[in-house]
């Protein structure tokens, strides 16, 4: 059992805690809790309050260093049980709940127990995934009456699904109390990772853009976890090479991760030139298609873990377009994910495309492409005014075997369409690629500068140069 105690006094003197913003919606819930600490008798205030709550959290981890701080707002004292405490308590070994036996100022205690105590049971066992014996709601709600005898006990428990719970738990007079916790906006993102690594570590190209940090961050680091493993490996690289650590080193890490890795070996040398082919076209079209906005952050030819070559779109482009659903940025994405092998057919012919590394780009348009047709109302010749309804019927409640069959050969006639699209951009700007391809197999690692640069000097008309930015 871990406790943290901080006394009324000293909680009351301290500087108030506040609540970052994806947590606004458990700021009432403090102002409950507040009652139950000021009324610890009044068993009503801590019924209505809730006594057993749920937060539901992408981010278990972060959700779980909020709670001391919630109980430190509402003058609570706070605790977390272990597995096996939590089970000693809910099978009734223990009389009452010893951990508030042991308190003798009987304060109001907000209790953190660990979620796989109360998920819902397999369907053939009694017992749940984790091999816990799952209590009945008449058992939890014994025992929270219980515990409230002496003073006031709130539970609360953090997980990532609500209806992971068992069903029978998520009644009146159990887990009564739900609340749900949105993914942290890049913004919030960028000042966690601040709380890990002060601004001092940092030069200009991120200490001045927070919002496209914050995108790269929530794509490649979203949790604690990896956050605390990025943190660890900039602060290693900055001492190692005794400078500050840019933007371009957080892209790196985003596409090679925090591990010493050593540089895998390209164990054929056609392989490489394809690869410089096949990433430069990804990154040829990123620039086209989106009219200059989408300048890719990092090209690699320079295998990695699970890769022979990698293209990271511009994270400033995708905060830019973040949250936009429009039938535009889905199409753009489709179209860049087809670079690559349009790029091999039209450098290397049709003989020479691989057949391996293509495997990922096209499962990812596939599942692009299923969406448009099955739920999104796209057709295939949606860009002329006339088809604009033929395809309004969503799929409802599973696929049948006729619509199945319906969607089908539209996904191969629009995926099909959109290739012939980027070929054509491509053949219209084979100098601009074939440059690329020179820088890739000259570098092996390029990035967002190195291509604004070679723009610069190939001034394409299919290129609005007012639109290029970092």
């Amino acid at each position: 059992m871990e406790q943290h105690l901080e006394s009324i006094t000293e909680t009351q003197i301290s500087t108030e805690p506040t609540l970052k913003a994806r947590y606004a919606v458990l700021n009432n819930w403090v102002e409950d809790l507040k009652k139950v600490a000021q009324n610890p008798g009044d068993q009503k205030i801590s019924l209505l309050t809730g006594r057993a709550a749920m937060i539901e959290c992408p981010d278990i981890a972060a959700c779980r260093q909020v709670l001391p701080k919630i109980a430190q707002m509402a003058n609570m004292q706070y605790m977390t049980l272990t597995p096996d405490e939590t089970l000693s308590w809910l099978s009734g070994e223990q009389d009452g709940l010893d951990p508030m036996k042991s308190n003798p100022s009987g304060t109001p205690t907000l209790a953190c127990l660990p979620m796989e105590c109360f998920i819902k049971a397999d369907e053939k066992s009694d017992k749940n995934q984790f091999g816990w014996d799952v209590p009945s709601w008449l058992n939890l709600s014994k025992l929270l009456r219980a515990a409230n005898i002496d003073a006031p006990l709130i539970i609360v428990v953090i997980g990532k699904r609500f209806l992971d719970l068992s069903e029978e738990l998520r009644s009146a007079y159990g887990f009564d109390r739900h609340f749900s916790i949105p993914k942290a906006s890049p913004l919030e993102h960028y000042e966690d990772f601040l709380e890990e690594v002060d601004l001092d570590w940092f030069d200009k190209s991120i200490t001045e853009f927070r919002g496209k940090v914050g995108t790269l961050l929530s794509a490649a680091f979203p949790d604690k976890r990896r956050l605390g493993l990025l943190s660890m490996g900039i602060k290693r690289l900055a001492m190692r090479e005794d400078r500050v650590i840019s933007y371009k080193d957080l892209v790196t890490f985003s596409a090679r991760g925090t591990g010493d890795i050593v540089p895998w070996p390209h164990l054929n040398e056609k392989n490489l030139y394809r690869t410089a082919v096949h990433e430069a076209g990804h990154t040829l079209i990123a620039m086209l298609d989106s009219n200059g906005a989408n300048v890719p952050d990092y090209v690699s030819i320079s295998p990695g873990k699970g890769f022979l070559g990698v293209t990271i779109e511009s994270y400033g482009y995708l905060h830019q377009e973040l949250g936009c659903d429009a039938y535009q940025n889905g199409r753009h994405s489709v179209r860049v994910a087809l670079g690559g092998r349009a790029a091999e057919e039209l450098v290397l012919g049709v003989e020479q495309i691989g057949t391996s590394g293509l495997r990922s780009d096209l499962e990812e348009i596939s599942g692009n492409v299923r969406g448009f047709f099955a739920v999104h109302g796209i057709c295939v010749d949606i860009e002329e005014a006339q088809h604009t309804g033929v395809n309004l019927a969503a799929v409802v409640n599973g696929e049948s075997a006729s619509e199945a069959a319906h969607i089908e050969p539209l996904m191969r006639a629009y995926i099909e369409r959109q290739y012939r699209n980027t070929l054509d951009q491509m053949r219209a700007n084979q100098t601009l690629l074939d440059a690329i391809i020179k820088l890739l197999m000259k570098n092996r690692d390029i990035y967002q500068d190195d291509l604004l640069s070679i723009l610069a000097d190939h001034r394409s008309a299919s290129i609005n140069p007012a639109a290029l930015a970092a």
